[in-house]
């Protein structure tokens, strides 16, 4: 029997960022591994319940889902799975961390400097490999866009995908917003959703936070409210607005999902969001 966990690794407070565990009947894998300063939640838990991890499979190597990688490989002993062009980031995450800090400033230490990951330990997966847990079969799934290295992870018979950062983020129940900092790529964000939406998946587990119950609808919706904030984006744009939290503001005054992130608790990431989708509108990305 399939058992399914969603641990908590925010690393102050909870409800924030999400870690996976999938229990088959011969081995386990954590879906994601959290922040670096998050790690001690995680392995009090796994812990807690007397259980060994064989894999950790990251959808992608953002410090808030990937930094933790190293210390609980480490740990548990478990192989990293990862996108191919994530793979040098999570064996030396130096480059990773620089970048994490100038685009994050404060919040990249809330989160920790990513530790790296033996590199005997790490694996790169391709598009549609699968892994056999014992009666639960993960099977990847490319969906670039949120970022090139971005994963998902379909739970075969449970209808249960894993969408990392492509599908957006559900916090507190009532914050569903894109979450797309720079570089972020659209039309490649909506082909993964596209792709997503072909398997017909009954739930989705966001990174940001938790199982939404109609993952079909949900990611229906998703694609939909994605489309909305770009062309909203361009049309503040093309008034002349420009600074990404202008933008942002102007964003929040013309959209109520807008309005409700950045009053919210993840305002930062509703800000790199903007930020990101303004950077690909200047840039001629969209429409």
């Amino acid at each position: 029997m399939v058992r399914v966990y969603t641990i908590d690794s925010t690393p102050e407070g909870e409800g924030i960022v999400s870690v996976y565990l999938v229990v088959g009947d011969r081995y386990s894998a954590l879906v994601d591994a959290g922040p670096s300063n998050g790690s001690s939640r995680v392995l009090e838990f796994v812990r807690r319940l007397g259980l060994s991890v064989d894999y950790i499979v990251l959808t992608h190597v953002h410090i808030d889902h990937g930094g933790g990688a190293g210390t609980l490989s480490g740990a548990l002993g478990s192989r990293v799975l990862v996108h191919p062009r994530g793979l040098k980031h999570i064996v030396d995450p130096s480059i990773l961390w620089e970048q994490s800090r100038q685009a994050l400033g404060p919040v990249a230490f809330y989160y920790g400097e990513p530790t790296p990951v033996e590199e005997s330990r790490a694996l790169q997966v391709e598009d549609g490999f699968t892994l056999d847990l014992g009666g639960a079969t993960l099977k990847v799934i490319h969906t670039p866009g949120h970022a090139s290295h971005h994963m998902s992870v379909y739970l075969v018979e449970e209808g249960l995908m894993f969408t990392g950062d492509s599908a957006g983020v559900v916090v507190d129940g009532v914050v569903r917003v894109p979450t797309t900092p720079a570089p972020f790529k659209p039309k490649l964000y909506l082909a993964s959703l596209e792709r997503m939406i072909s398997e017909r998946p009954g739930r989705v587990a966001v990174a940001h936070y938790g199982v939404v119950e109609d993952g079909l609808g949900y990611l229906r919706w998703h694609l939909e409210e994605m489309r909305l904030w770009l062309d909203e984006v361009s049309r503040i744009v093309a008034m002349g607005v420009t600074d990404p939290v202008s933008v942002a503001e102007k964003l929040a005054e013309r959209l109520e999902n807008a309005r409700i992130a950045r009053s919210s608790r993840i305002a930062h990431l509703y800000y790199n969001t903007v930020a990101g989708i303004t950077r690909v509108v200047l840039d001629g990305e969209w429409p």
